[in-house]
């Protein structure tokens, strides 16, 4: 088979940076590394023929386009919020591929009990509204068989994403950064063990729960492979605290915690940056921006 076009830089940087001297050839090499770390983490005697798959948060591809010798057996259909990888992926690698864009809340518009695979990598790592509706969504198109495998940021990411060491009995679901734009990396979403198994577990069996080592030799993001439980959930029973867990009150605690203190580097930031040159230099500016929306008011 040929090689799969490649997107630009733009759109490969869209689903996370590269440090590397050759961006691209890393983008290529690292969604390799995802593809055979899925997977890794499928149940024995798996077999492609006849499959149909998600990859939920697609980007423009760098997972999927390593399963295009895949795709001539199975269906293989990607979803992304970012138009513009979506409508490269289509351009590029559909057909043998099936794309879609889908809203910042569900549903995709995608049959129920329909999928025998989904795999969401780096999603619910910056999910922070709609982690539930989405769940109950995925477990809605896939089979009652299904397999849902789902990264997130757990133990081994807490120093990396806050810059310190966290109790995990302390962070249960903790957001960072909460409305930081996209292009700035979106919102960070920290889980623990206790609450995924605690919260995610009333829609699905948990088959595996690795806190660490997706696609990577040490730390790295965690891993939770799961099957749908039948019975009817709303969102609301999702996020609802579990019953009896001291944990859930530590973790709104330091959720609180954490809120405050990015309130204080929030005011920090700005005092700084009002005080500088550039600051004043465009001050003129500012106001008069501000004078010609009042008169169109």
């Amino acid at each position: 088979m040929e090689r799969a076009p490649i997107p630009n830089l733009a759109l490969a940087m869209r689903v996370g940076r590269i440090e590397e001297p050759d961006p691209l050839e890393g983008y290529l090499r690292y969604g390799r590394r995802l593809r055979d770390e899925v997977v890794s983490l499928l149940p024995g005697g798996w077999d492609w023929e006849d499959k149909r798959v998600l990859d939920f948060g697609c980007g423009a591809g760098r997972i999927l386009r390593h399963f295009l010798p895949e795709a001539e057996l199975a269906e293989f259909y990607g979803s992304d919020i970012d138009r513009p990888s979506i409508e490269w992926l289509g351009r590029h690698m559909s057909p043998p591929l099936r794309v879609l864009t889908n809203g910042e809340s569900p549903p995709l518009a995608l049959a129920s009990s329909s999928f025998d695979l989904i795999y969401a990598t780096s999603v619910f790592t910056h999910i922070t509204d709609y982690w539930a509706a989405w769940l109950l969504d995925l477990r809605r198109i896939l089979k009652p068989d299904g397999i849902l495998i789902a990264t997130f940021h757990g133990p081994a990411m807490y120093p990396t994403v806050t810059g310190e060491d966290q109790d995990e009995d302390r962070i249960g679901m903790n957001v960072l950064c909460r409305g930081r734009s996209w292009d700035e990396g979106g919102p960070g979403v920290m889980l623990s063990r206790w609450w995924i198994r605690a919260h995610w577990g009333r829609a699905f069996e948990i088959l595996d729960l690795r806190p660490q080592g997706f696609a990577t030799d040490h730390g790295g993001q965690g891993v939770a492979v799961m099957r749908p439980k039948p019975g009817a959930l709303t969102p609301d029973d999702l996020r609802a605290l579990e019953p009896n867990e001291p944990r859930e009150i530590a973790a709104l605690q330091a959720n609180v915690e954490q809120l405050h203190h990015e309130d204080e580097r929030a005011r920090r930031w700005l005092a700084e940056l009002q005080a500088s040159p550039s600051w004043r230099i465009t001050a003129p500016l500012r106001l008069a921006k501000g004078a010609v929306r009042r008169k169109r008011v």
